[in-house]
């Protein structure tokens, strides 16, 4: 766990024009390579909701034919509260991880008889699905890609971004840090979040993965602390 001590310092040593600078890069980058996906057209929270229960720890791209399937069965949280696990399991089985029928059949039930069956547009709201098949990531992202709120969606894409862009030391599941949502909330430009968190999903996936990072055509080499020691590292081993 990092302390706040760390966290002031981090926050002071990564300098508003380096911070303004990455966005700001970050945000060309997704200009001209933004994934498009039938989700990113919902107007609808339950919607949104879906796509973020079916996508998580699987390939954006092998969730499509899935979600569509799953909407026309299912176009709301009253139809989704009355399907049976079995129904559920069957339609989401070729994406793996059948849980998810079990948590997303829970947390539609919990809204239908909390919340009148519409999702809420507060995260204290929100909380209140927590350990029930709902968490941050998915709480923000109905807040952000939903309703159009300012903020920060950080899974493990944005949290390995984060960190080696601007050394954030945070723990192993950084992505549950507070003080590293914290952090990312301050990137989040105002107005403009959705179009922002989208950039940095695609970015950790098509340029900044965990494996092999395009770093010679990273549009963020000059000020990313991680690019600029690999450079370091490669330039001395290839004098030796």
């Amino acid at each position: 766990m990092i302390t706040d001590q760390w966290l002031g310092s981090t926050l002071s040593s990564a300098s508003t024009r380096k911070k303004s600078a990455f966005v700001s890069r970050l945000m060309a980058w997704g200009k001209d390579n933004q994934r498009d996906f039938a989700w990113r057209h919902a107007k609808d929270p339950y919607e949104v909701f879906v796509a973020e229960c079916l996508v998580q720890r699987t390939k954006a791209s092998q969730v499509e034919p899935i979600y569509r399937e799953f909407l026309k069965n299912w176009p709301d949280f009253i139809s989704l509260s009355k399907a049976t696990h079995h129904q559920v399991t069957s339609v989401i089985r070729p994406l793996g991880l059948e849980y998810r029928a079990k948590r997303i059949r829970t947390i539609a039930k919990l809204i239908v008889h909390l919340f009148g069956a519409t999702i809420p547009d507060d995260l204290n709201e929100l909380k209140r699905l927590y350990g029930k098949g709902l968490g941050d990531y998915t709480a923000h992202a109905i807040l952000c890609f939903a309703y159009g709120q300012n903020v920060p969606v950080v899974d493990t894409n944005v949290e390995r971004i984060l960190k080696r862009v601007f050394s954030v030391r945070a723990r192993k599941d950084g992505h549950r840090d507070r003080r590293l949502w914290a952090f990312a909330a301050q990137l989040v430009p105002r107005g403009k979040a959705k179009y922002y968190n989208w950039s940095m999903l695609d970015f950790g996936a098509l340029v900044c993965p965990a494996k092999n990072p395009l770093c010679s055509s990273c549009p963020i080499l000059e000020i990313c602390d991680y690019g600029q020691d690999r450079i370091k590292r490669t330039d001395k081993i290839s004098r030796n």
